[in-house]
């Protein structure tokens, strides 16, 4: 749309992930290293962690990109898995076709098929996206993967690459044998604000932006702009990404040549964006140590579903995770229920209740949501599970972007954006 208005060859803020575009800040470089390291030494199991939009995604694909002939590599995203599930996804990596065997046959499969390759001088590395969401159990499995060894050798590498949730996963009672095999583990943290700059360059010269006599990038993003994409995107490269090509179609809209702090401004109003940390500041509230927890007397969860059993679940302050697996903060024992299933997020005296990627959805007065604020007596279900959401506070806030539960016509809702502008705290933004 503006590629030939701003002499671009192609789209500098692109949201699928391109190596072509990578920025190696420090964070990602040594990410990087990390990940090639295991490629070249044959040296165990990498965990690599990072928020949504990081740029988690696009280092495995520079990875992907990197490796000779030698080297077999089965990529795993989709983690919501029993464990034959997951072997069988492996091996049909592989190239096999393993699905009408059993366990012990799926396992006798991909060891023989490794010690073939170890023996052709192959390395097979096995890379898990996404695998926050991993179960209890494939995690167990993988830990005996992590085993699997010539007298010199390891014949399977494996790189787990997942959100801030996996650390947490990995640190839970009962997982120290896995956690112990891990030979590097790395956060993969948001840029800063001194760093922007250099990403915007990086992707405006990679989209064919020429550089100056000085042998610099021209400024199509003025310096001036920078403090506000920090403030409303917190560092996450995603979040640039989309702020910074809002901005590049309203600049040219308007016929302009650059975009200064004002477009920025447009483009923040057109997305319905307040700043990062109100949108998601509460994340940090989630590596609190255990013992530092509290939780919300006013604030809980009726279980519906056992009627001669009734019980209650008490919500913490900053975020309560909901789901089949022990290492959840509310654990909801039904095959129908998702390892990590959703999280109910506390901010600002309300609740928000979001859905973590389920195989069978959240559901909210029988809408299915992926994100909503909460009020009191909001029937939640997942599969059979039915929950109520008890409150005592009457206001609560949506916050722009989530999505509305059924509510009748009286119900007032007070926007974030609303409660931001009145706030004393805010307006010295």
């Amino acid at each position: 749309m503006y590629l030939e208005h701003f002499s671009l060859e192609q789209q500098p803020f692109q949201l699928t992930p391109d190596a072509d575009f990578l920025y190696l800040s420090k964070a990602h470089n040594r990410a990087k290293s990390y990940m090639e390291y295991t490629v070249w030494n044959r040296d165990g199991f990498v965990v690599i962690t990072g928020e949504i939009g990081s740029g988690k995604t696009t280092l495995i694909q520079q990875l992907l990109r990197t490796v000779d002939e030698n080297v077999l590599i089965a990529r795993i995203y989709q983690t919501q898995l029993n464990e034959i599930e997951f072997f069988q996804a492996i091996l049909h990596e592989l190239g096999m076709n393993p699905f009408s065997a059993g366990k012990v046959e799926l396992i006798s499969m991909l060891n023989n098929f490794l010690l073939e390759q170890y023996a052709q001088g192959r390395q097979v590395i096995l890379i898990v996206d996404e695998a926050q969401n991993l179960s209890k159990r494939v995690l167990e499995e993988l830990r005996m993967l992590t085993g699997m060894e010539t007298d010199e050798d390891r014949i399977l590498n494996l790189i787990l690459v997942g959100q801030p949730e996996l650390k947490n996963l990995l640190d839970a009672p009962g997982m120290e044998q896995l956690s112990q095999r891990i030979r590097f583990r790395f956060h993969l943290a948001a840029l800063e604000e001194h760093d922007i700059h250099n990403y915007i360059d990086h992707r405006l010269y990679t989209a064919g932006l020429e550089k100056n006599k000085s042998g610099s990038v021209p400024k199509i993003i003025k310096d001036e702009c920078i403090p506000l994409i920090y403030r409303y995107t917190g560092g996450i490269p995603r979040l640039i990404n989309s702020l910074c090509d809002t901005a590049l179609i309203c600049a040219f809209v308007e016929n302009k040549k650059t975009v200064t702090a004002n477009i920025i401004e447009e483009a923040v109003n057109e997305l319905q964006w307040v700043p990062y940390n109100e949108r998601v500041g509460i994340k940090a509230l989630k590596n609190k140590p255990t013992s530092a927890i509290e939780f919300d007397s006013s604030a809980k969860l009726i279980d519906l579903m056992h009627e001669d059993d009734v019980r209650e679940y008490s919500l913490q302050h900053g975020t309560t995770t909901l789901g089949r697996i022990a290492t959840n903060d509310i654990r909801l024992l039904d095959e129908m229920v998702s390892g990590h299933h959703a999280k109910i997020i506390h901010f600002q005296n309300n609740y928000f209740i979001e859905d973590i990627a389920s195989t069978n959805g959240s559901f909210v007065n029988g809408k299915r949501i992926r994100k909503c604020v909460l009020k009191d007596g909001d029937k939640i279900s997942f599969g059979p599970y039915k929950l109520m959401f008890h409150m005592d506070a009457e206001e609560f806030v949506v916050e722009p972007g989530f999505e509305k539960p059924v509510t009748s016509a009286k119900d007032t809702i007070v926007s974030i954006e609303d409660t931001v502008i009145s706030s004393p705290v805010a307006a010295n933004h």
